[in-house]
């Protein structure tokens, strides 16, 4: 009985010490870096997904606070970890973002967050963008593991017809991605909606929207806003 107790209890602290090391990413032998993006656009996978059509055309660049974490002891000193982007798996061009080559994990801290700049143009609304950054080989890091050694970030620029549109048609006409671009950089919202909003919430935005459409006009007289078809853009059809 005594036998069976204590190989129930080797077997158990066996069990455990293997649970410690591999929970949270851990590892023993050699430290080891992994790359996490941020969770409100990641989502807890690999890869980040996100569009600039919904914020004002005056926003030309967003920052992603990636993070790279220790897998390992905390060391005593700084440590450099290297990243690369995969230029076989990155469709952006170089002038579209801004990642650092090498980043620095300060002395006593198991992690380091760092800015990714993606950038807005206008080849954007038309085509989504990849950028694959992977963690490589350093001389105080190897790389972590294959699910988390890379992230690919998507973004674009790209319009799509809301679907509760015919909803709204009763408030500014019909769709066009011309309207509905110039509605979202002036309106100082990005969704609009008759079931979150009232009938005067909505007939304030459209007023608002015709004003602004009116003085766009007025400053480009010999070139008034059209639409994608090449009809002229107003909020009553």
């Amino acid at each position: 009985m005594n036998y069976i107790k204590l190989s129930i209890a080797l077997l158990a602290t066996v069990f455990l010490a293997t649970a410690c090391q591999n929970d949270g990413f851990y590892y023993q032998d050699v430290a080891r870096v992994r790359i996490v993006g941020p969770e409100v656009w990641t989502l807890k996978t690999d890869s980040l997904q996100f569009s600039f059509v919904t914020y004002p055309a005056d926003t030309t660049q967003k920052q992603m606070n990636v993070t790279l974490w220790i897998m390992g002891n905390v060391a005593g000193y700084d440590r450099t970890a290297n990243l690369q982007v995969v230029t076989s798996k990155t469709t952006a061009t170089s002038d579209l973002y801004i990642v650092p080559a090498t980043v620095v994990i300060p002395a006593g801290t198991n992690s380091a967050t760092f800015p990714v700049i993606l950038k807005r143009a206008l080849s954007l609304q038309q085509t989504t963008a990849r950028l694959y950054i992977a963690v490589q080989k350093s001389a105080d890091f190897e790389v972590g593991t294959n699910e988390q050694n890379h992230l690919l970030l998507k973004w674009n620029d790209i319009l799509s017809k809301p679907t509760n549109w015919d909803s709204l048609k009763e408030f500014f006409g019909s769709y066009s991605d011309t309207k509905y671009r110039f509605m979202i950089n002036n309106a100082g919202i990005s969704e609009f909606n008759t079931t979150t909003m009232t009938w005067a919430e909505l007939q304030y935005y459209k007023i608002k929207l015709v004003n602004a459409l009116d003085k766009y006009n007025q400053e480009h007289p010999d070139a008034p806003l059209t639409d994608e078809t090449g009809k002229l853009v107003n909020f009553n059809n």
